[in-house]
């Protein structure tokens, strides 16, 4: 059973302004962000030496059949991820009802099917190989905004509405799990603050461009048929992983906001709450061993 850490007594103080119940969905929220690149590094490093060849290879063919390929299949991987966002959200929203049938869960809801689904098509697709990854790229785009707009509608968002509409892109927006910097809050917030005035269209650009950059370290990672499938299978259900982590941190923050009318302090409170949770991990970790991943429980 994963463990979860309580949110230390010395937030107490800064964080007098929130419900109890609300401290303790900051300090989840926290904790995700800080972990959340945890599952998809751990693969990334199992994955880069056979990725990192690819490369090599292809570099070696030259900018004809080397350089200018890459950058074609990357450039239809990022038009792919476009054409179903400007397509696919009504779809993706299929079937959910503006809010849950249920009351909200006290706790976010462990989504595995979506993850099992991506992972699924990532395995079929890795059988093929490139072309393979083509037809996926739509199926885990889709699959993926559905997962988000599940967490958002869980979070007391109307899905209906334009502004939920956008803040689920904002989520694919905020860049991927392979970024270097290990202060990932703070390029959630750059980002946050860079797409808050951008147009629908411009909006599904920059999710486009930001999400379809990591998909398309997946045409590399399952070039090769059969081997592929694994690869395949296994980063597709650690991305759907990490953005919905991302959304449970992008719409708890956007619950405080509105409830507390206090955005500010809500983002001073949870960068305090994410060092600490970042300090956290470092202080368990074995030198001898990498850090095992925090989650949270179901």
């Amino acid at each position: 059973m994963k463990t979860y850490h309580p949110m230390p007594d010395t937030f107490a103080d800064t964080a007098s302004f929130l419900t109890t119940y609300e401290q303790d969905r900051l300090w989840r929220a926290a904790i995700l962000m800080a972990d959340s690149r945890g599952l998809v590094m751990r693969l990334t490093a199992m994955f880069g030496r056979r990725i990192e060849a690819l490369r090599s290879r292809i570099s070696k063919t030259g900018d004809r059949f080397g350089g200018q390929a890459w950058a074609e299949l990357a450039q239809q991987a990022q038009d792919a991820v476009e054409d179903t966002l400007w397509n696919s959200y009504g779809l993706a929203t299929f079937g959910l009802t503006a809010i849950p049938r249920i009351a909200r869960p006290s706790r976010p809801r462990n989504n595995r099917a979506h993850r099992l689904a991506t992972a699924a098509s990532g395995v079929a697709s890795g059988f093929v190989g490139l072309p393979g990854v083509l037809f996926d790229i739509p199926f885990t785009t889709a699959t993926i905004l559905r997962s988000i707009a599940e967490v958002a509608r869980d979070n007391g968002e109307d899905i209906e509405t334009e502004d939920t509409k956008r803040a689920c892109l904002e989520v694919l927006a905020f860049g991927g799990p392979n970024d270097a910097d290990d202060e990932t809050e703070i390029g959630y917030w750059a980002t946050r603050i860079g797409v808050n005035h951008f147009s629908i269209n411009l909006l599904i650009k920059s999710a486009a461009g930001r999400f379809g950059l990591v998909l398309s370290e997946k045409l590399l990672a399952q070039a090769v048929p059969i081997a592929g499938a694994i690869t395949g299978g296994a980063l597709n259900y650690a991305f759907t992983d990490y953005y919905q982590n991302m959304a449970q941190v992008h719409f708890c923050l956007r619950t405080l906001d509105r409830r507390t009318g206090q955005p500010a302090a809500v983002r001073a409170c949870f960068n305090q709450m994410v060092r600490a949770a970042r300090d956290r991990r470092r202080i368990t970790r074995k030198p001898s061993k990498e850090a095992p991943v925090t989650y949270l429980p179901s």
